[in-house]
């Protein structure tokens, strides 16, 4: 169940993260040049505080993305564990069937 949490936030960031960068920031300036033509210089430049933000939360799926591929390798581990089991309790039942 936890994995399908981590998947519905990581997509829930990869959604909400370009709306982040509407934060970004411009600067216009108008130049008028000695024989008057008029310039205008636009910069562009991205908001700090939302590329911090945007850093930590992709941190934070990171980890929960990594927690859960080892739940996940935990849960196969030990079906597997038990299936192994249950083939060498249905061989011990064999054995004994035919020593009997």
């Amino acid at each position: 169940m936890r994995i399908y949490l981590t998947s519905a936030f990581a997509a829930a960031l990869l959604i909400g993260a370009p709306l982040t960068f509407t934060g970004c920031e411009t600067e216009t300036q108008r130049e008028v040049e000695s024989d008057g033509d008029v310039d205008y210089d636009t910069e562009l430049g991205v908001d700090e505080a939302a590329v911090d933000e945007i850093q930590t939360d992709a941190e934070v799926i990171g980890n929960e993305v990594e927690e859960g591929a080892r739940e996940v390798g935990d849960n196969i581990e030990d079906a597997a564990q038990d299936a192994g089991d249950a083939i060498d309790r249905n061989v011990d039942l064999g054995e004994n069937a035919e020593n009997q």
